[in-house]
């Protein structure tokens, strides 16, 4: 791939042409928020967390499935990206429940981390959040499954890591559900690193739930 030149937040970058966008903001350091996203999985650009303004576009851009051309000028900071990925993380709050304080993934949840940055203060939601029913996936896996954001990580995970397509999405919008296909549940030997890919509290270590807290561990 030839070298291009592109503009990121008015700084000028050079990079490999055909490139997805979120590679090159990466590799510069440059802070885009995401959570379907993972280097290693194929891209969904279902969460729309990534959003950016594309000088030219008609409207904001997923920065994980958007690839570079030269002379492209990105914003990540103005006014228009904030307001794009603030109003995606306001939509991913509207169904997750407030349960932070039990949740197994409290202080490492990429979803905690970014709801800092992007969240607000204050819900202009008032109807009641969906409530849906656990499954039993498993030895390993605990379930939440009103937590789930539905970026399909762990469901690439699978058919693309581990080589089995044993999880999917069934329903649409907000009946959606990720579940395994099977009632036996996940019988990977790989479904444990499923915990490790979700972004959220949803998938948790059942031998290890309400043990201990991630900082309370010695390495």
């Amino acid at each position: 791939m030839a070298d291009i030149e592109i503009e990121i937040d008015g700084n000028s970058i050079n990079a490999k042409a055909g490139e997805m966008l979120i590679t090159v903001t990466d590799r510069e350091g440059i802070s885009v928020p995401r959570f379907c996203y993972h280097k290693k999985l194929s891209i969904a650009a279902n969460c729309r967390m990534c959003l950016v303004d594309v000088e030219g576009a008609p409207k904001p851009q997923p920065a994980c499935s958007t690839p570079i051309a030269d002379g492209m000028k990105i914003h990540t900071q103005n006014e228009k990206a904030k307001a794009s990925q603030k109003a995606v993380m306001e939509f991913l709050l509207i169904n997750h429940p407030l349960d932070c304080p039990i949740c197994d993934q409290g202080g490492e949840c990429e979803l905690q981390d970014v709801a800092m940055d992007y969240g607000s203060d204050v819900s202009r939601f008032t109807e009641g959040k969906r409530i849906v029913a656990d499954s039993d996936i498993g030895a390993l896996i605990q379930t939440d499954m009103t937590r789930c954001i539905h970026c399909t990580r762990c469901v690439r995970f699978g058919a693309e890591v581990a080589g089995i397509m044993e999880m999917g999405g069934t329903g649409r919008g907000e009946d959606m559900k990720i579940e395994p296909f099977l009632t036996e549940g996940i019988q990977s030997e790989l479904s444990g690193n499923m915990i490790d890919v979700c972004p959220v509290g949803e998938l948790t270590s059942k031998p290890f739930r309400y043990e201990l807290r991630s900082w309370q561990m010695n390495a």
